[in-house]
This record gives structure tokens, C-alpha cells and sequence, in this order.
């Protein structure tokens, strides 16, 4: 399963293209941050396009054969898992102002809390298990049984949150990029129960998860996900280009 062939599909499919859409879905929401008029619509785009950049670096920076760059890579994801999730915490209330009823989604206040508390959890079992010897049962429990469930309950939740938000919002350019932003969540939840998939079938090795067509289903998956993103932040420039045409800047941008 490790032939150069599907060393170079697992790369291109796994790492490559959801990258590079990502960095795309960044373009985006920076460059249409630049228009937006209001400072909630303007700080929505920057960590939007922020997320994007950093979910692109997480998909080149996947495996090394050196322990140490591992457990650096894993302190990374979990800072990225940190910050994506205070974005959603920010934007959900967002979704909820925009809402005439401003009806609280899934009691978001009490949520919230659970929820970073898994956060915390999910940052432990993604990082402790690189600190312990390679045939420790914690380090396994922590990281092949406790860190999908953490990972999965963290944005199945977020997603649905924003996706309910989202059916519920009257701002018709906010509601577009809520709404994609929650499927690209759920769709990376269908990642992760891929991933815990995959890394269960017997004699897979960690080379093999990466770098083999054993990549491709989690692959595919994230395309679609970074896509989701991608509409996220394209489903702002309309926006752009209404704030600038009420406020006598210049004709819609096309």
C-alpha cells in the first residue's frame, strides 16, 4: 500500500488540494474583509480567513518519522483546535443577535461551557500521548479512543449550533457564511469517524494512514470541508459589495 503511486495520490488528495483550497477560502475572507463596513462583519472575516491559514499549514503538517517534530505538530493542532473553537464561541452569538426572537441555540451559555471543558480535554489526549512511551496503554486510550470522541462531540456540536443559528438568522450574508461553516463542521465530524476508521482496520501503520490509499475516504472528506470553508468566506463578498454601495464608496463589485 506504500507504492510511490499512492504515496503521491494519498499527498495530493489528503494535503495538496484541501490546502490549497483553504489558502483560497482565506484569500477570501481577507480580501473581503477590506470592504465590510461594520466591525462585527469585518473581525467575523479576519478569523474566518485566520482559521482557513491555519487549517492549511495543519493539512501539510501531518507526520514525521522524528518523535520530537510529532509532538510538536500535535501542540500545534491542539492550539489550532483552541482557536478555532473561541471563533465559533464568538460567532455563535452572533448568529443569535441576528435572530428577530434572539432564541438562545441549544442553550449555547450552559453549552459553551461543557464544551470548552471537552476542549481541554481534547488538547490533552491530542498532546499527552507523544509524551509517553509508544507502547503505552494511556497514550493509546488517549489517543486512538478518547481523542475521536472528544474531537467529534466538540464540532457536531459547533456545527449543528451554527447551522441552527444560521436557519434562524434574518442578515442574509451572515446566514449564507454561517451556514457553510456549519457543514464544513459536521462534514470534518464524518472526517474524524473516518480517520478512527481507518486507523482501527488491522495491520494499517501510521506510514500507511498518512501516505497510502488508505488516506483517501478522510481525504476526500476534508476536500468537501475546506470547500464548505471556502463558501463560508465567499458568501461574504456580496456583502461587500452592499456596504459599498450604500455607503456612496463606489457600484457594487461584480
Amino acid at each position: 500500500m506504500s507504492d510511490s503511486s499512492a504515496i503521491i495520490t494519498a499527498v495530493v488528495v489528503a494535503e495538496v488540494v484541501p490546502g490549497a483550497i483553504c489558502l483560497y477560502a482565506a484569500y477570501w475572507a481577507f480580501s473581503v474583509r477590506k470592504a465590510l463596513a461594520g466591525g462585527m462583519y469585518r473581525r467575523h472575516a479576519f478569523l474566518l480567513g485566520g482559521v482557513s491559514v491555519l487549517l492549511a499549514m495543519a493539512g501539510f503538517l501531518t507526520y514525521s518519522t522524528n518523535e520530537v517534530i510529532n509532538a510538536l505538530l500535535s501542540l500545534f493542532i491542539s492550539a489550532l483546535f483552541i482557536f478555532a473553537f473561541a471563533f465559533i464561541d464568538s460567532t455563535v452569538p452572533l448568529a443569535r443577535r441576528s435572530d428577530p426572537l434572539l432564541r438562545s441555540i441549544l442553550g449555547w451559555n450552559r453549552l459553551r461551557v461543557a464544551l470548552w471543558i471537552d476542549m481541554g480535554a481534547l488538547a490533552i489526549a491530542n498532546t499527552v500521548p507523544y509524551f509517553l512511551p509508544s507502547n503505552s496503554e494511556m497514550g493509546y486510550i488517549l489517543g486512538n479512543v478518547l481523542w475521536p470522541v472528544f474531537a467529534i462531540i466538540l464540532f457536531g456540536a459547533s456545527g449543528t449550533a451554527l447551522v441552527i443559528g444560521a436557519r434562524r438568522s434574518r442578515d442574509p450574508f451572515l446566514q449564507r457564511s454561517l451556514k457553510w461553516l456549519g457543514l464544513c463542521l459536521l462534514v470534518l465530524v464524518l472526517v474524524f469517524v473516518a480517520d478512527t476508521l481507518v486507523s482501527s482496520l488491522p495491520g494499517v501503520t501510521i506510514f500507511d494512514f498518512y501516505y497510502s490509499y488508505y488516506a483517501l475516504p478522510s481525504g476526500i472528506l476534508t476536500i468537501i470541508a475546506a470547500y464548505f470553508l471556502y463558501r463560508s468566506a465567499r458568501s461574504l463578498a456580496p456583502m461587500s459589495s452592499f456596504t459599498q454601495s450604500e455607503s456612496g464608496q463606489g457600484p457594487p463589485v461584480k
